[in-house]
């Protein structure tokens, strides 16, 4: 199972409320969060991360990943994970172009591509297994806004996914599995840990995964996360460095940022 995808969509799933070559100049690192993550009694079951990086005009590149501690690093399935999203910034919104997955399934090393492309209206996925040398596994229509969950998180922080107001249920596409898959946000109310959201998966099949329940700062982003799990009691994310958020908010920072040029 799974376990730091869990922790990717406890952390991001709300930040509330044209692929660079790899011959291009070194990524400029615009913001890293560090969380840590606790299951149960256990304080420190992993450490993750969550980069945001300038790749080139208009192309950014965020990264997420980390790995167990202690002696939840000797067990398989808590091998080192990583998610990775190129994307493309147009009027105001991030687009994604390549999502990218590597995690351990079923004993099993498992990488994931989602190639999106916008000319022909499709989105492909290509899976590679073992390391061996990937293979497209499905193909579908790229109909409407389809998020994968890092884009999604930049999104929410820039305001490009709609109004966010209490009381309301924001509806959003993520990327297939190749099941459809429906991200619910249920806007909640300010507390005196921050913003709080509910969190849900829905599955084409009707089932949901969650609820995951999120508290962010006015800057939209999680300073803390958590969600129940069987046996052990509570999977929670807690923000480490708050100190290190992208100041002036993302909607401003990232426009700000000329070709070649530092953050003003």
């Amino acid at each position: 199972m799974r376990r730091l995808s869990g922790v990717l969509l406890l952390c991001l799933a709300l930040g509330w409320l044209g692929l660079a070559s790899s011959a291009a100049a070194a990524p400029q690192k615009l913001e890293e969060l560090r969380y840590r993550v606790s299951l149960g009694p256990w304080e420190e079951v992993a450490l993750v991360h969550l980069r945001l990086s300038r790749v080139g005009p208009d192309r950014y590149r965020a990264q997420f990943g980390g790995a167990a501690q202690g002696f939840w690093s000797l067990l398989q399935r808590w091998l080192p994970e990583s998610y990775e999203s190129d994307m493309a910034l147009e009027d105001g919104r991030l687009k994604p172009l390549r999502y990218r997955e590597k995690f351990y399934s079923h004993g099993k090393h498992i990488s994931k591509e989602y190639r999106f492309d916008y000319s022909r209206g499709v989105l492909e996925i290509w899976r590679g297994v073992d390391g061996r040398p990937a293979k497209k596994d499905w193909q579908g229509p790229l109909q409407g806004p389809v998020y994968d969950p890092l884009t999604l998180f930049y999104n929410l922080r820039l305001g490009a996914v709609g109004p966010v107001t209490p009381g309301q249920t924001l509806r959003v596409t993520l990327v297939p599995t190749p099941e459809r898959r429906e991200m619910l946000l249920n806007i909640g109310p300010n507390t005196p840990q921050g913003h709080k959201v509910m969190v849900s998966l829905r599955k084409e099949d009707g089932t949901k995964d969650g609820p995951y329940f999120v508290f962010a700062n006015a800057q939209r982003v999680p300073l803390q996360a958590w969600v129940r799990v069987m046996v052990f009691g509570k999977l929670a994310g807690q923000l480490l460095n708050p100190g290190e958020i992208m100041t002036g908010g993302l909607g401003t920072a990232l426009p700000s940022l000329p070709p070649g040029g530092e953050k003003r």
